[in-house]
């Protein structure tokens, strides 16, 4: 009986790491970027940028400031990890890892490593495929409705 709980604990972690639920690699931590920040970033390669929805309007990243900031919130939400195990050695691992992709060097690793998650991936002509909705500076207009969909003030 202990043999095959063993051997489940082992395909459970196998698991796991096929996942990419407990290592730290620059692939996972691009991994997590796209599991919180993916609804909110694009890379197109023909530009060599990224492009950041910030509330209102795709914003081309100029210089990488957008999608790092992104980059080390992600990380920083690695912390929220340590509440998940009372495992003092994983606590631990968790922490250093966190530590470790907090450097620049780390952070510039993983954000290449998104650049090629496929999901994220924008051509130029998908980036503004509706010629109908014009952004305003409180708004988005539907002209060929005349539909406006405004922003709060402040809205991010």
């Amino acid at each position: 009986m202990k043999e095959a709980i063993a051997d489940e604990s082992v395909f459970l972690r196998i698991s796991e790491f096929k996942n990419g639920l407990i290592q730290f690699t620059d692939s996972t931590n691009a991994m997590r970027l796209v599991k919180e920040h993916g609804r909110d970033i694009r890379y197109n390669a023909a530009w060599k940028k990224w492009v950041v929805w910030n509330g209102k309007y795709w914003e081309m990243d100029e210089g990488g400031v957008l999608i790092h900031e992104k980059g080390l919130e992600m990380v920083r939400n690695i912390y929220d990890e340590l509440k998940k195990t009372a495992d003092y050695r994983e606590r631990m691992d968790i922490e250093k890892a966190a530590m470790m992709s907090e450097s620049v060097r780390r952070r510039k690793a993983f954000v290449e490593a998104a650049t090629w998650i496929s999901a994220l991936r924008t051509k130029t002509d998908e980036l503004d495929s509706n010629p109908w909705l014009l952004n305003v500076k409180n708004g988005t207009v539907d002209i060929q409705s005349g539909e406006f969909r405004g922003h709060r003030q402040g809205a991010a």
